[in-house]
């Protein structure tokens, strides 16, 4: 089955899902449940820069390889 779906359909679920994630917030209702959501936030916020820094890494080493074949003056 397909579903089809018009622009302002599409508009619509975009302004809905916009409206949830900014206005329907669960806030943590114990300071036990605030500093557990926080230790959670600083346990994995790390990863997205570890992976930049893995990829980064990987890129440099390609470079510095495909520069170094491309001058004439170093043996291979």
């Amino acid at each position: 089955m397909t579903t089809t779906y018009t622009a302002r359909d599409l508009l619509g679920r975009i302004r809905n899902t916009l409206a949830d994630a900014l206005f329907s917030r669960h806030f943590p209702d114990t300071a036990e449940e605030a500093s557990d959501a926080l230790q959670q936030v600083t346990r994995w916020a790390w990863l997205p820069a570890l992976s930049g820094v893995t990829v980064a890494a990987e890129h440099a080493r390609g470079a510095h390889e495909t520069a170094v074949r491309g001058r004439p003056d170093q043996p291979q």
